[in-house]
């Protein structure tokens, strides 16, 4: 979908109010001419009792069907503006759900959150307030235009000659209320974003103390977020007063040109009242929709933010495998770069056998992580391919990959809901039953026991409740759950204390079991029994083999494993001088 037309999507939620705004403009023109002519009837000396009672009952019929219509339309407005507002919410987010890792690493976490929440906001307040106001005045000036040239022509014409100057202006005015709107968007993402970042640091800048510099960032963000808003609001009410006045001029022109055909005897005094009456009344139309008309400009901006998001283009899916198996994981020739101009990796060809331990060791930025984000499928490689029982995964249904692949990552995220259905993630219809036995494998049930609410629990958001090795075994209960044959370990017991530690790998043990491990490990005493050990070097496999192959024949390995036992056996000494 193009962007125009995402914008007419948009707009044309409002059809159903646009019948009940005519009937109440109809309604309110009617009132005017029942009244003008009541007083057409008294100066004629016509005025009976029977016609000031019918007119009277007409009137009062209708202003209330002008009450009730406008009521029943701005009901429908809002009506459509709400489930709008659902309907977009949940476009953006099953979108986001289908679209790669990359897309995520160029979007801020606050970009997104004020696209869904503060963007789509704003559609509710057009298609609810600002399109049913603009929809009613356009149809009162046309309605009023017509009505004016049928009355008398020229009185019409002094009308609207300042009409092609109020255009005129109006676009000079949306071009200039245009580039301060986007200075003010831009203006509320930077602060947007900078107080999601701001509230998740908050303990290294309160570690950091007067040190860190974020804080004032912020404050001055604020306050130029302040400074824009005014700029915004000056830039739509100065605008509205100088076009107030030069509509001013219509009623002068009418005034002017009605009261000479009077007085030559062509208008008669009552229309010449019409007239007046009508032309207040346009003026009136004209300035509310100048009033609304920055809504237009508001939307614009935020649909051009939601459209970035819409517009991505979301991972291309496969049929699901009527015999979905596992079997061997192969990379052949494999290169990929983040940025397309340094490679991460560089011709990379493994094979980690079915029900086998693997291993991928290596310095920093080595290639080991994107080599299991690879397998994951959250990126796609630039030359080769990543099979899994011979089969592409690049040309697999992400479901179908999610269920052959499941990983363990160094920092595991819990959402801000029970412990059971944090591990339930990984099977979301299991029992308490099933629930308690992964967790038991997992070394984290006498835990969950010992707490107040045992697995009804609220971990809090991300388990700020719970330690690192807490969560780190919650994580590894919800892979049990789910029960993927090919398991990725990313540096799963890093930055863990030695008695976390001794349960993560016992918990690790039984997850292992039957599977195809591929482990990520900084500490090699942990994978000298691994089946297969892939040393990493600069984006590519500098060897691979057993723990014994590797250190008589690869001398980086070698130099590895010195490296740790160094650090294991390491001291500090006091040396008296």
């Amino acid at each position: 979908m193009k962007y125009k037309d995402f914008i007419k999507e948009i707009k044309s939620k409002n059809k159903a109010s646009s019948f009940y705004m005519v009937v109440n403009v109809t309604a309110g023109l009617v009132t005017v001419l029942l009244a003008v002519w009541m007083i057409s009837l008294f100066r004629q000396g016509e005025a009976a009792k029977e016609h000031l009672i019918g007119i009277c009952a007409a009137i009062c019929i209708c202003q209330i069907l002008k009450a009730v219509f406008y009521a029943m339309g701005i009901w429908k407005a809002h009506y459509a503006a709400y489930h709008s507002l659902a309907d977009i919410r949940m476009d953006i987010v099953n979108h986001m759900k289908k679209l790669p890792i990359r897309f995520f690493q160029k979007k801020k976490t606050g970009d997104l959150s004020n696209i869904i929440n503060h963007d789509v906001e704003q559609v509710e307040i057009f298609l609810a307030h600002a399109q049913p106001e603009i929809f009613i005045s356009i149809l009162m000036v046309l309605s009023i235009s017509a009505a004016l040239f049928i009355i008398d022509c020229r009185t019409g014409l002094a009308m609207f000659i300042p009409i092609p100057v109020i255009i005129v202006y109006q676009n000079l005015c949306t071009r200039f209320q245009s580039k301060i709107m986007n200075t003010y968007v831009k203006s509320t993402k930077e602060m947007n974003e900078d107080l999601v970042e701001y509230i998740g640091t908050m303990p290294a800048i309160k570690a950091y103390s007067d040190e860190e510099k974020r804080t004032s960032l912020v404050l001055q963000h604020m306050k130029d977020y302040i400074k824009w808003v005014k700029n915004m609001m000056l830039s739509i009410s100065c605008p509205q007063s100088i076009g107030q006045l030069i509509m001013e001029i219509g009623i002068v022109l009418v005034v002017i040109v009605g009261s000479s055909r009077m007085v030559n005897g062509d208008l008669p005094v009552t229309s010449f009242i019409l007239c007046i009456v009508l032309a207040n009344l346009c003026i009136t139309s004209v300035m509310k929709y100048m009033s609304f008309h920055h809504a237009n400009i508001v939307l614009g901006s935020s649909a051009a933010s939601i459209y970035t998001v819409m517009s991505e283009t979301p991972k291309e899916e496969y049929p699901a495998l009527l015999n979905l198996r596992s079997g061997d994981v192969e990379l052949r020739n494999v290169s990929f770069s983040y940025d397309n101009r340094d490679e991460a990796l560089h011709d990379v060809s493994l094979t980690f056998r079915e029900n086998t331990v693997n291993a991928l060791v290596g310095s920093s930025g080595s290639g080991k992580s994107t080599i299991a984000n690879l397998i994951m499928g959250f990126w796609k490689t630039g030359k080769g391919t990543v099979s899994i029982g011979g089969q592409d995964i690049a040309r697999m249904n992400s479901r179908d990959l999610s269920t052959l692949v499941s990983i363990v990552q160094q920092e595991s995220f819990l959402f801000n809901t029970t412990i059971a259905e944090n591990i339930r993630i990984g099977k979301k219809n299991a029992t308490i039953d099933e629930v308690i036995a992964v967790a038991k494998m997992a070394r984290i049930h006498d835990m969950v026991q010992a707490l107040p609410d045992g697995y009804n629990t609220i971990v809090g958001e991300g388990g700020a409740k719970l330690s690192g090795g807490e969560k780190q075994r919650i994580s590894i209960a919800r892979i049990m759950l789910k029960n993927s044959p090919i398991i990725i370990l990313d540096e799963a017991t890093a930055a863990i204390d030695p008695h976390n530690e001794y349960l993560i790998q016992e918990a690790i043990s039984n997850l292992s079991r039957g599977k195809t491990v591929i482990s990520i490990a900084h500490h090699l005493r942990t994978i000298v029994n691994a089946d297969q050990i892939a040393v990493m070097d600069d984006g590519k496999v500098a060897a691979a083999g057993t723990h014994h192959e590797l250190v008589q024949n690869c001398p980086l390995y070698t130099d590895m494993v010195r490296a740790q036992d160094e650090v294991d056996n390491w001291e500090i000494k006091e040396r008296i001088l």
